[in-house]
């Protein structure tokens, strides 16, 4: 950590959110203002004011239990290490948060839950009041600024001489017109030029920043990742008779292990049998250990899941294929977060805020 701006963050004052310096990246301090602008540029920022007056409303029509908001303050401090009441309240001072906002908080995750939508949103007001606490504990802030260092120091990496957008280009317009209608950027007097000049530049780098995340997830790397791989990342396809009785179920293990078909060994059982794919990296430890050497046609099992009491068949075994979109997608992200922790060491200080 580095040292304290002087800046005071307090409840409901999102120009103290703004104006409060939150990291410094490659000698660059970062604000909250600027950390609003890459949120507009990402979208992140127009979902953050979306899900809180989505919050604001659901809680304002129906508060959720006590007990429900408790369990999720809980686990966010579990989350953060801050288990003493000590450990509490200065995690709040730093931050010039109060209990009850953090509580607030949660109260709208937990309202949120069911998915559902409230007849009457949240004014812009109400919004722009919640904001600080509401950023800094859903983890917007520290999302944001890792995402604004990385294209800044993806940018130093290949020493890019990264030239602002056309402050008249459509897309730059764009961003200034999202930037005004949010709450956050309501608050904040400042010109079209002013906005469009810090949003051109964000903008700017996330186009450069494109061209690095390419370049550390072509084929080759690709490839690599998946011979790496080869054994966790395989994709098996289940079938599985879940029965309500661990004698029922051993019953139908032998059953399958004679050859009998998962389909009559489920309908004489008048048990219910699933076709499941599953990615052996993401099976539970007991499962792995059952699915670590199998092949097709061998069968696993009994395992308890709940109440089920569980048999399968492997019905196929398949290495992992980059031409699979799942597969595509996680190793895309696991080559991303391995370049991404390379690109900060030693580059990224965040102050005690976020």
């Amino acid at each position: 950590m580095i040292g304290e701006p002087d800046t005071e963050l307090t409840d409901g004052h999102t120009a103290g959110l703004l104006a409060t310096a939150f990291l410094e990246v490659g000698g660059r301090e970062l604000t909250g203002r600027d950390l609003l602008a890459a949120g507009v540029v990402s979208g992140h920022w127009q979902r953050l004011e979306r899900d809180l007056a989505g919050g604001l409303a659901l809680v304002a029509a129906q508060r959720p239990s006590t007990a429900d908001v408790r369990q999720e303050v809980q686990a966010f401090r579990l989350q953060r290490k801050l288990l003493s009441a000590e450990d509490m309240r200065a995690w709040l001072g730093a931050r010039g948060l109060t209990m009850s906002a953090v509580n607030a908080v949660f109260e709208r995750a937990v309202a949120r839950r069911p998915g559902e939508e409230a007849a009457q949103p949240a004014t812009a007001g109400e919004v722009e009041a919640a904001l600080a606490p509401e950023a800094i504990c859903t983890g917007t802030i520290a999302e944001l600024g890792w995402w604004l260092a990385d294209r800044i120091l993806s940018a130093a990496a290949r020493e890019l001489s990264v030239e602002p957008i056309a402050l008249g280009d459509l897309r730059i317009q764009r961003f200034v017109f999202d930037e005004v209608t949010t709450a956050a950027g309501a608050a904040i007097q400042e010109s079209g030029m002013e906005r469009a000049e810090r949003l051109a530049w964000i903008a700017a780098l996330d186009d450069a920043h494109r061209a690095w995340e390419e370049s550390v997830t072509g084929a080759r790397e690709m490839a690599r990742l998946l011979r790496e791989h080869e054994l966790d990342w395989c994709r098996l396809e289940l079938d599985e008779v879940r029965l309500g009785f661990a004698g029922a179920a051993a019953e139908a293990a032998r059953q399958l292990a004679e050859g009998n078909r998962p389909e009559a060994v489920a309908a004489v059982a008048r048990a219910t049998l699933i076709q499941r794919r599953i990615v052996l990296a993401d099976a539970s430890p007991a499962m792995t250990r059952m699915l670590a050497g199998t092949v097709a046609g061998d069968v696993i099992g009994p395992w308890a899941e709940g109440e089920d009491h569980i048999v399968a068949t492997v019905r196929d075994r398949k290495p992992p294929d980059i031409d699979d979109p799942e597969i595509r997608v996680r190793a895309r992200g696991e080559l991303l977060a391995d370049a991404c922790a390379r690109l900060r060491a030693g580059k990224v200080a965040w102050y005690e805020r976020a």
